[in-house]
C-alpha cells in the first residue's frame, strides 16, 4: 500500500533549558504528509521517505522546547499516535488538513508550503485508463465509470471534475477510492471483465511513481489520458491554540530550513518551506468547495446535441472572481482558457483606465498580484522599456530599462509576454536580454545579455519571440542565439542550469505537457518540432514536417495527452505519443485547410478553435470540421480566449480588426456571434490586426492598441 498506518512515537527535547511553563510544554507536531516515511513505503529509492525527526530536532533547537511528533493519514490518527488531545503544528496535504480541521472544529492557519525535490509546491491529478483501453484523451471518457478520491483530496476529486466538465464529460458512475492504489487495482481488475463498462481512475501525481515501485501495478499497465490543473500540496498550518509570537517563531523556523542542508535532505526538498503568497490563496479558494460525487452520479452522462439543455445545466459555473490572474503567455494555463467570460458584451465601451505608450508593440500583457506588466521601447528606440501599472487604477508604478541596440522587422519592442511569479517579473527582450525584477518596485534581481553571451552573429529578423516558461523553479527561455536554442535558468540568480542546442531559433512559445506519461516541454527550432526534458534540457524527440519552410510561430497545444500543431505549410496535425513520451511520426488526424502562419489554436469543450481570416471550429478527436465562420472583423492573426459564463454556457472572445471584440457561442453547431463591441470606433474594414495578446483578470480586459494600453470593464 502507498499509505500505511504505522504507529510512531517521537519525543524530541530542546537543547536549551527553559524554566517557564510554556517553554517546558512539548509542542505537538501532527504529520499527515503522504510522503513521510511512516506513512509511505521504501519502494522507490530516495523518494517518499521524508524524515520529519530531523525537522523536529531543528524546531526544538530554535524554540528551546521539546517537540512530539504523531503520524497519521488523518488528524485524529496523528494525535492518537502519541496520545495527544490537540496539535500545535500540522503538516500535510493542504485540502486534507483543512477538511480534518473543520471536522474537529479547530482553526488551521497556513504559514508555509513545503517544496519538493524540484522546488515545486503543487501537485496534479492524473486521469488514467488501462493500457488496452480505447480512450486517448479526457474527451473520450463519456459513459465511463470513474474511481475518484475522497472529496477532501482536491487533485483526485474537485479538480478532476472540473477537467471533465471543461471537455463536456459528466461522469455516469462514480466510486470513491480512499487510496490511489485501490482505484488503480480496481480499474485494472475491471478491465479484465468481458463486456464491463469502461472505467478510468484519478490518481495523485505524487503517487504515480509509488504504484509501480511498490508492485501495486506493473509498468505500462496504466496510461495517462489527462491531467488536472495544479492544486496545493504540502502545507504547514498552526492551530488556533498557537498565539501570534509562537506562530511567527514557527514560520521563521520553517522558512529558515532553506539554509539547513541536513533538513533539506531529510525532507526531500530543494527549497525547503516557502512563504504563503497570493497565488496560494487563489488556488486554495478555487477548490475550497468541491462538488459532491452524489450530484455527479445523477447528472447527464454526456454533452450531445440531443441533450443540450441538460448539458448546459451541468456545465461549469463561473464568475469574474474566478479569473484570478493572467500571469504570462496565453493566461493562467498557457492555453487561452479562462474560467469566466461574459454572456454578452456591454453595449458601449467602458474604459476603466488608459495609458499612452511610446511605440507600437507585439508582446503580450501579464496581470497578476495587482500589477500589469508589458514591454515597450523608449522614444529613442535604443532601450527596452518595461512598464508596470496598478491593475485597478492604471497608475504607472515603475519602469525598467536597459540598452538594446539593433533593428528588427516590425520594430524593436519586446515580443515575449512577461511572466509574473511569486513577487517577481521575468522579462525577455527582442535582442535576447533576460531579466528578473521585483514586481513591487521594478528593482533588478538579475539581468543577462543571453544572445551576446551565446552568439549574436546570426541573422535576427524578428528577434527573440518565445515567452519565458517556468517549470518548477527553472526558467526556460529562447535567447535567439547562435549556440543556444533553449536555456534553463535558475530563477533566483539567472545562472544557467543547462543549455540545449538546436538548428536555429523559431518563434513559437514553448509549453509544458505530459505526452505518453512523460512530462516535457514542447517547442520548435527553425526546422523541426521537438520535446525536451525541463530538468536537463535533453532533447527527447524530433519531428520534421512533411513540407519544409514553416515559420513555426503558432504555439503547440496540448489536447489531453495528444499534441496539436498548426503551421502555414502543413496545416493542423494531431499526434499521439509512445509510452516513453516520444511523438509518433504519423499524425492521428489532419486538417489541411487550416493554415495560419501566426495564430495559435485553443482547445476547449472537446473542440479546437483557431482564427485565420475565418474562425475554424474542429472536432478535437479527429480534426473534422464542425463549422467555419466568416465575418469582416475576424483577423488573420489573433488568438481565441475561451471560458464559461455564469450560467455555464461556452464563450469565445476574439480581438477583431481595429479592436472590435467578438463574443462567439462555443457550444453551437454553427457559427454564431453572440455580441460585438467596437472599442476604438474603427471600422474593421479599415482597421489593422492588433498583434499584442490581451489579458483578462476578474471582469476586466487589458488590451494594447497601437499607442496605448487600456483596461475595459466587460461586466
Amino acid at each position: 500500500m502507498i499509505l500505511m498506518r504505522l504507529i510512531h512515537t517521537a519525543v524530541v527535547w530542546g537543547v536549551a533549558a527553559c524554566s517557564s511553563a510554556l517553554a517546558e510544554a512539548p509542542l505537538v507536531l501532527a504529520v499527515m504528509d503522504p510522503l513521510a516515511a511512516p506513512l509511505s513505503c521504501p519502494c522507490v529509492e530516495g523518494y517518499a521517505q521524508r524524515d520529519y525527526q530531523v525537522l523536529a530536532d531543528s524546531l526544538a533547537r530554535r524554540l528551546g522546547r521539546p517537540v512530539r511528533i504523531g503520524f497519521g493519514e488523518t488528524l485524529d490518527d496523528a494525535l492518537e499516535d502519541i496520545g495527544a488531545d490537540a496539535a500545535d503544528l500540522v503538516i500535510g496535504k493542504d485540502s486534507v488538513v483543512r477538511a480534518d480541521a473543520t471536522q474537529q472544529g479547530c482553526g488551521a492557519t497556513p504559514i508555509a508550503q513545503l517544496t519538493g525535490k524540484k522546488g515545486q509546491s503543487l501537485q496534479t491529478g492524473l486521469i488514467v485508463v488501462a493500457a488496452s483501453d480505447a480512450a486517448h484523451s479526457v474527451s473520450d471518457l463519456s459513459g465511463y465509470r470513474f474511481y475518484f478520491g475522497p472529496s477532501e483530496c482536491h487533485e483526485k476529486h474537485s479538480a478532476a471534475l472540473a477537467l471533465l466538465k471543461s471537455v463536456g464529460v459528466t461522469p455516469q458512475e462514480i466510486k470513491i477510492s480512499a487510496a490511489c492504489s485501490d482505484g488503480a487495482t480496481e480499474l485494472l481488475e475491471r478491465a479484465k471483465l468481458p463486456d464491463a463498462t469502461p472505467a478510468a481512475a484519478v490518481i495523485s501525481s505524487y503517487a504515480a511513481p509509488l504504484l509501480e515501485g511498490c508492485g501495486t501495478i506493473e509498468k505500462g499497465d496504466l496510461r495517462v489520458v489527462g491531467e488536472t490543473e495544479p492544486v496545493l500540496f504540502i502545507t504547514a498550518f498552526v492551530t488556533d491554540r498557537v498565539d501570534e509570537p509562537l506562530a511567527q517563531a514557527l514560520t521563521e523556523a520553517l522558512l529558515d530550513t532553506v539554509g539547513e542542508l541536513d533538513t533539506l535532505r531529510a525532507l526531500e526538498t530543494l527549497r525547503g518551506f516557502t512563504p504563503i503568497d497570493a497565488d496560494y490563496h487563489t488556488l486554495q479558494k478555487k477548490y475550497e468547495a468541491p462538488a459532491a460525487a452524489e450530484d455527479a452520479r445523477s447528472a447527464p452522462a454526456i454533452v450531445s446535441p440531443e441533450n443540450k439543455a441538460a448539458s448546459k445545466q451541468s456545465a461549469p459555473r463561473a464568475s469574474p472572481a474566478d479569473n484570478a490572474s493572467w500571469p504570462g503567455f496565453r493566461g493562467p494555463t498557457r492555453d487561452g482558457v479562462v474560467s469566466w467570460l461574459p454572456d454578452r458584451l456591454p453595449a458601449q465601451p467602458r474604459f476603466v483606465w488608459r495609458q499612452k505608450l511610446s511605440r507600437n508593440g507585439l508582446g503580450g500583457i501579464a496581470v497578476a498580484e495587482g500589477r500589469v506588466v508589458l514591454g515597450d521601447r523608449d522614444p529613442s528606440n535604443q532601450l527596452d522599456l518595461w512598464r508596470c501599472y496598478d491593475a485597478q487604477t492604471g497608475q504607472e508604478l515603475w519602469k525598467s530599462r536597459y540598452p538594446a541596440m539593433g533593428r528588427l522587422d516590425y520594430d524593436n519592442a519586446p515580443r515575449a509576454t512577461p511572466l509574473i511569479h511569486e513577487g517577481n517579473a521575468y522579462l525577455l527582450g527582442a535582442f535576447g536580454h533576460a531579466s528578473c525584477v521585483q514586481l513591487k518596485d521594478g528593482k533588478r534581481v538579475w539581468r543577462r545579455p543571453l544572445r551576446q553571451q551565446h552568439g549574436d552573429r546570426g541573422k535576427l529578423v524578428w528577434g527573440a519571440c518565445c515567452s519565458p516558461l517556468l517549470v518548477d523553479d527553472t526558467l526556460i527561455v529562447c535567447p535567439a542565439a547562435d549556440r543556444a536554442l533553449w536555456l534553463g535558468l535558475d530563477t533566483t540568480t539567472g545562472r544557467e542550469r543547462w543549455l540545449a542546442e538546436g538548428e536555429g531559433h523559431a518563434f513559437a512559445s514553448p509549453v509544458v505537457m505530459t505526452l505518453g506519461g512523460v512530462r516535457q516541454f514542447v517547442g520548435y527550432d527553425r526546422r523541426s518540432l521537438g520535446g525536451w526534458c525541463p530538468a536537463t534540457g535533453d532533447r527527447l524527440w524530433s519531428l520534421a514536417p512533411p513540407v519544409a519552410g514553416d515559420f513555426n510561430v503558432p504555439t503547440p497545444t496540448a489536447v489531453a495527452d495528444r499534441l496539436l500543431v498548426v503551421t502555414e505549410n502543413n496545416g493542423a496535425r494531431l499526434y499521439d505519443a509512445t509510452a516513453d513520451g516520444v511523438l509518433v511520426t504519423a499524425p492521428l488526424a489532419t486538417a489541411e485547410a487550416l493554415l495560419p502562419d501566426t495564430s495559435s489554436p485553443t482547445f476547449f469543450g472537446g473542440r479546437i478553435f483557431c482564427v485565420w481570416n475565418q474562425l475554424y471550429c474542429l472536432n478535437a478527436n479527429d480534426l473534422s470540421e464542425v463549422w467555419v465562420g466568416e465575418d469582416g472583423a475576424l483577423p488573420e492573426t489573433g488568438g481565441v480566449i475561451a471560458g464559461h459564463t455564469t450560467e455555464g454556457a461556452g464563450r469565445l472572445l476574439i480581438i477583431g480588426r481595429g479592436g472590435e471584440l467578438l463574443l462567439v457561442d462555443a457550444d453551437a453547431d454553427e457559427f454564431r456571434i453572440v455580441s460585438r463591441l467596437r472599442l476604438f470606433g474603427v471600422d474593421p474594414d479599415e482597421g489593422e490586426d492588433l498583434l499584442c495578446a490581451p489579458a483578462i483578470v476578474g471582469g476586466r480586459l487589458y488590451l494594447r492598441s497601437d499607442d496605448e494600453i487600456v483596461c475595459v470593464d466587460l461586466i
